[in-house]
């Protein structure tokens, strides 16, 4: 055990002195849909709950796990995707414990990497994440009528991170010392309990400034003992999300981390095709804005939003026993994977894919496991699908033109859904 320990200490410190975390005013990130061969999950093991690790990979090659909390790595296990190019792994087997992180060491950069947490009543679901942006930004929150909302952040480098969070909660921007300059120590999991430090919220925004260093920020929202995970992520000014089928309750989440009004028009792709301005109106400064989707829950459907000032759109998904977030894609591409994607045994899942380009395409749906199955659909213009999905590592779509896949999976009422990972020139 101390051998193990030892080197993947030595691995995390490599990985921080090869990609050092620079200071946020620097920060630049890589391309969107470029994957780096470094990833960063949150982890849950214990008290019920149990994290896999999905990664999807176009090489049978060889990479790490590591496992940290508490300023120290916890374990490591060493794998390779195979000739499928897709592996599963328990977190347990890392050495995880409690709520940490995860760091993974992929085989090449077209390799995708998704953590998908089961507990006794929950499923949650959330794709890891490479070198997070200097700023990024999260809705969805709320800590009203017993909901309890954390916020999880994560430092996988050898040096230590400083974050500044601005909180913006419908009782205005929240004016707490403890969201001025929050350190995140090496090999570290920092959690916020936001229902402790502000109880009774209907609606928490979190713009996370990274002010040195570098952290993932993560949100976790516990409703009536439904759980939902989701990433901070970079706003921007066009958006595309695909909605899946189903009568559970669907709402889009808009909203600006900016301090002033942004226009936007919503547009949405359904049955009868494209209808633009689906709605439209005009975000407050630091705006909140919940549109409900009654008018289009029973069938799949997309939307694209677009406006004047950067935001983040996200799409809450909520029935009596289940509870799913998870924010829009900022670019669309030809290749997506799906890490974790999959039908549970006695269950359910599916592939949403909404064509975004401008002519009619052919899809490919491939199952990525050791017996692998490709199945084709014809894809037209403006045009949404839902594929079900069978038991698997994960998924690669692929296809003719401009795609944004997301991907749910359901266990008798207990359901979870993320958007794809987008891969360019793989």
């Amino acid at each position: 055990m101390k051998y193990i320990v030892a080197l993947v200490m030595l691995a995390l410190a490599g990985v921080a002195a090869l990609l050092p975390a620079p200071e946020a005013a620097e920060h630049e990130q890589a391309p969107a849909t470029e994957l780096p061969p470094i990833s960063t999950c949150p982890l849950v093991v214990g008290s019920g709950r149990n994290s896999e690790i999905g990664i999807l990979s176009s090489v049978n090659g060889q990479g790490r796990v590591s496992s940290f909390s508490s300023g120290e790595a916890t374990g490591s296990l060493e794998f390779r995707t195979g000739s499928s190019g897709s592996v599963t792994i328990d977190a347990a087997e890392t050495g995880a414990v409690g709520d940490s992180g995860g760091l993974i060491e992929m085989p090449t950069a077209t390799t995708g990497a998704g953590v998908l947490t089961v507990g006794e009543s929950a499923r949650s679901a959330e794709s890891c994440a490479d070198i997070p942006p200097g700023q990024a930004f999260l809705s969805g929150g709320s800590t009203a009528s017993g909901a309890t909302f954390d916020l999880q952040l994560l430092n996988p480098y050898a040096g230590d991170a400083t974050v500044a969070l601005t909180v913006t909660t419908d009782a205005g921007i929240e004016s707490d010392e403890r969201f001025d300059a929050i350190r995140v120590p090496p090999l570290s999991s920092v959690t916020l309990p936001m229902s402790q430090i502000i109880p009774g919220r209907e609606e928490i925004s979190v713009d996370v400034e990274v002010v040195s260093g570098s952290a993932l920020a993560v949100g976790r929202q516990t409703i009536d003992g439904r759980t939902a995970l989701w990433r901070a992520v970079e706003p921007a000014q066009d958006w595309w999300l695909p909605i899946p089928a189903g009568g559970a309750t669907k709402q889009l989440l808009l909203a600006s981390p900016t301090n002033s009004e942004v226009e936007y028009q919503i547009d949405y792709y359904g049955a009868d095709g494209l209808q633009e301005a689906f709605d439209s109106g005009v975000l407050a400064p630091r705006g909140r804005l919940r549109v409900g989707l009654a008018a289009i829950s029973e069938q799949t459907a997309g939307l694209r939003v677009i406006t004047t000032g950067p935001v983040v759109p996200t799409l809450w998904v909520d029935s009596p026993s289940s509870l799913a977030l998870t924010t829009a894609s900022s670019v669309d591409a030809s290749a997506w994977l799906l890490p974790g994607a999959h039908s549970p045994p006695g269950g359910d899942g599916t592939a949403v894919i909404l064509n975004s380009g401008i002519e009619d395409i052919t899809v490919d749906v491939i199952t990525l496991r050791e017996t692998a199955l490709t199945r084709g659909f014809a894809l037209p213009t403006d045009g949404v699908i839902e594929v079900d999905l069978v038991d698997a590592n994960g998924y690669r779509v692929e296809a003719s033109g401009p795609i944004v896949v997301l991907w749910t999976s359901q266990l008798g009422e207990d359901g979870t859904a993320a958007i794809g990972i987008p891969v360019q020139d793989g």
